[in-house]
């Protein structure tokens, strides 16, 4: 499988265009993981959380400005043949300001996301971007060869243990 790199700008291209990711951070030793709605403000990807969730209650309500979070999304490009997968690396930040909050918001809205009045936005600030092109599918004249008879081919190793 021929992973490719992505451009920079192609990473904040697949940040932009995709709804959802995971976001992830460790605690104490223990990670949490979890699925988030996705808006970009401000130049910078914001992950939507709810108040009750893993992550917003593993983070303080003022950031460590040590702490980082991972943010990792994956967009099949209006494709079936590669996934352009992007992981993005952040010091996080709440977004507080009122007028701040409003328009993360209706970005959300725009975006189709639902928002509650519990929703929190997390801005990844000035992240390390890191992305792939990973192709599902070989070209034809790479594909594997058919599947033989059954005792046609070589024998597995595991028959061997038999």
């Amino acid at each position: 499988m021929d992973r490719s790199h992505l451009t920079e700008p192609e990473c904040r291209e697949v940040l932009s265009r995709t709804q959802a990711a995971r976001l992830a951070i460790a605690r104490r030793g223990l990670p949490y993981i979890e699925p988030v709605g996705l808006i970009h403000f401000d130049g910078e990807p914001v992950a939507l959380l709810g108040e009750s969730s893993p992550v917003a209650r593993a983070l303080a309500t003022v950031v460590s400005p040590r702490r980082l979070v991972v943010l990792q999304t994956d967009d099949l490009a209006g494709s079936l043949r590669e996934v352009h997968s992007v992981t993005a690396i952040a010091r996080p930040r709440w977004v507080v300001g009122l007028d701040d909050v409003r328009e993360c918001r209706r970005l959300a809205a725009v975006r189709g996301l639902d928002v509650w009045a519990d929703t929190w936005f997390l801005a990844l600030t000035r992240p390390t971007l890191v992305g792939h092109r990973v192709p599902l599918r070989r070209p034809r004249t790479e594909q594997a060869p058919a599947i033989r008879e059954r005792g046609a081919g070589p024998r597995s190793p595991v028959a061997d243990q038999s």
